[in-house]
């Protein structure tokens, strides 16, 4: 009986600690602030690997003070602002891979994309943006591992030459099999 009541504690209990682990966060895959921030990491990057883009964790802020941003050369008031975290990868000759997480920020009513340093001062990003965090990462490709075994493998060759190498002057002179010097005789 006890071993019953444990192993359903068990199950309840992973199925608690599965289920709140588990990120809840949305995926936009569609929409104008997808298109646009889509349209800026193709045009920003030549290596940029369609199909990759996602946002994650959208949300809408709704400004205490409207910040005025540039466009073109006007000036727009910003008064909602949308945040969230982009996703995509970018293949340099299909060898060299690196997944990108960046802050994606936008103003709706402008169809405008948003700069971190246009948004530096909105208290609501900054707390966003503390629970969130950007990174680069390189994926090692083929090309890395084959690299290193042109590195590696001469180097295991080696080592094995010489610790088991055979020698013949070695083994004349440890059986005393030198020849005298010539000139002597």
């Amino acid at each position: 009986m006890a071993r019953k009541m444990l192993t359903l504690f068990s199950i309840v209990a992973f199925a608690f600690f599965y289920t709140f682990s588990v990120s809840h966060a949305e995926t936009v895959t569609s929409g104008k602030m997808f298109d646009s921030f889509n349209k800026k990491y193709k045009q920003e990057n030549y290596d940029y690997k369609n199909g990759s883009f996602q946002l994650e964790d959208v949300q809408t802020f709704n400004l205490d003070q409207p910040i005025t941003v540039k466009n073109g050369n006007d000036q727009v008031q910003v008064t909602k602002v949308q945040a969230g975290i982009a996703h995509f990868q970018t293949s340099r000759d299909g060898i060299f891979k690196k997944d990108w997480i960046d802050y994606a920020y936008y103003a709706p009513e402008a169809n405008l994309i948003l700069t971190e340093g246009d948004v530096m001062n909105v208290k609501q990003i900054k707390t966003y943006e503390k629970q969130h965090t950007t990174s680069v990462k390189l994926e090692l490709g083929p090309i890395v591992g084959f690299m290193l075994l042109l590195v590696i493998i001469p180097l295991l060759l080696a080592y094995f030459w010489t610790k088991f190498g055979y020698s013949t002057l070695e083994f004349r002179l440890k059986n005393n099999l030198l020849d005298p010097d010539p000139k002597q005789h």
